[in-house]
């Protein structure tokens, strides 16, 4: 297993950047999600942190942005493309699975990528134009790759990537079309499951040219 490449290096190889789509802020929304659950020591003060975030992006949909740069961030460059608050809302609720040590059988840590990764694809590719049914199972993909690659426990590592190789193996036996951008960060975290190539190096770059070029 080897770590993904970042979001911006996959985008780079499509010839797109995230700053000129929006797309930046979205990934920065999972990021600071994942801080929290990853600074969290008692899981109550990071359900209450999360909490606050569930909350303050449905406020998105009907009222100004508080004073927080990352919420105006979202509401003054991705809303106006047509994400809402609430559809970004439940990305905390995936992130919240995680801080509950009685959800760690594979039906939760599937929720946890739905929730997470399903969530985030759908606004990308709302900003991307881009509508494939393929979009929830990329994000699913690309979540539990991440998770494997930065999660402590054993256990929970093996069972993300064991999942994120299974769901890659059904999604890649079909033809991807306007989804494929986001397709591409799937396969880049196929390929680091699997250890193939390293990170940001000429073997993922060239598979991911060959998926855009072919579309699978």
């Amino acid at each position: 297993m080897q770590p993904l490449s970042s979001p911006e290096q996959v985008f780079a190889w499509c010839g797109r950047a995230m700053r000129t789509t929006g797309v930046d802020a979205l990934f920065a929304l999972d990021r600071q999600l994942g801080q929290i659950v990853r600074t969290t020591v008692q899981p109550i003060v990071g359900q209450m942190r999360l909490t606050w975030w569930y909350e303050a992006l449905r406020a998105l949909d009907y009222a100004p942005p508080p004073a927080q740069p990352l919420l105006t961030e979202l509401a003054t460059r991705v809303l106006p493309a047509g994400v809402t608050g609430s559809a970004l809302a439940p990305m905390s609720e995936g992130w919240e699975i995680l801080l509950d040590d009685e959800r760690s059988d594979a039906a939760s840590l599937k929720e946890f990528a739905r929730l997470r990764g399903g969530g985030l694809f759908a606004a990308v590719g709302c900003l991307l134009g881009a509508t494939s049914d393929l979009l929830e199972q990329a994000g699913m993909i690309w979540a539990l790759a991440d998770l494997a690659t930065n999660v402590t426990r054993d256990a929970l590592r093996e069972q993300a990537r064991a999942t994120a190789i299974a769901l890659s193996e059904q999604a890649f036996a079909q033809r991807w079309d306007d989804a494929r951008m986001l397709g591409a960060l799937a396969l880049d975290a196929r390929a680091a499951m699997l250890g193939q190539g390293a990170p940001g190096g000429p073997r993922r770059a060239a598979a991911v040219a060959r998926f855009r070029l072919l579309g699978r």
